[in-house]
């Protein structure tokens, strides 16, 4: 009884630990838009829509929703070229992650700093 308990504990534990506790980001805006066409001519709102649906549903699962304008560009692109495998992004997924998360970046930088 004792080790079930115990083993139950722990699952717990660890499904605790996957939850995101942080403030998810408002849905994308025409700013963030106008700054994603700029780098990548021809982005759609939908895109940088899927993008946030991939940051908010698949990234923080396991992770905190961290602050997006606290991370510079560079650590941006390698925190998702070495996540993207593990959450099993496909090519696409990951443009659009990346597309949502360096666009409202450069859009909210200055006002969050």
């Amino acid at each position: 009884m004792k080790r079930i308990i115990i083993l139950l504990s722990g699952v717990i534990a660890i499904t605790y630990a996957c939850k995101s506790k942080a403030v998810l980001t408002a849905s994308p805006t025409d700013k963030e838009l106008a700054v994603a066409q700029k780098t990548w001519p021809g982005t759609t709102i939908d895109e940088l829509k899927e993008g946030e649906a991939i940051y908010k549903n698949q990234c923080t699962e396991c992770h905190n929703n961290f602050e997006i304008t606290k991370f510079s560009e560079k650590k941006w692109k390698h925190e998702i070229d070495d996540m993207s495998p593990k959450a099993k992004l496909t090519d696409s997924q990951k443009e659009k992650l990346t597309k949502y998360l360096l666009s409202y970046r450069e859009a909210n930088q200055t006002a969050a700093n």
